[in-house]
């Protein structure tokens, strides 16, 4: 069988191309240099997509952090999320995310008039707190690697 690069090399070598042959040539337009370097950023995003695209870890954490935030939780177990297409993990989270984005803030200002104590712990350190925090990084390894917390 012949050998099959994976998309990760493939867009490497585009990103190689780009820098070493490419940019080099276009040294006095400053307009596609700058254009060719964006290019060469967006495919390393693509390329950390493709690791990242599971979207599985993100949604095992979710479960084991037993929040109980929506009848989604129980319509997607692990098993189930992991047959989803890439897209339809890709709602299932955002429609956690949000549903998720709605309790707390409906917990602030309920919390705020009623001088209650709140249902979740939301402070930092807290189990809300880390689980959003673990999910920033996630998203941020992909658009911006370089960025640590």
């Amino acid at each position: 069988m012949q050998y099959r690069p994976e998309t990760k090399e493939l867009l490497s070598a585009i990103q190689d191309f780009m820098m070493k042959e490419l940019l080099p040539k276009l040294e006095d337009d400053d307009l596609l240099s700058y254009k060719t370097l964006v290019s060469w950023n967006m495919l390393g995003v693509i390329a950390r997509e493709f690791e990242n695209s599971e979207y599985t870890n993100s949604w095992n954490e979710i479960l084991e952090s037993n929040l109980s935030v929506s009848e989604i939780e129980k319509q997607y177990p692990l098993d189930s999320f992991r047959n989803l297409t890439k897209k339809e993990k890709y709602q299932v989270l955002f429609e956690w995310n949000r549903n998720l984005a709605e309790m707390i803030r409906n917990q602030s200002i309920h919390s705020k008039l009623k001088n209650q104590t709140t249902v979740w712990d939301t402070k930092p350190k807290g189990k809300v707190w880390n689980l959003v925090k673990s999910q920033l990084k996630e998203n941020l390894s992909v658009s911006n690697p370089r960025f640590q917390t």
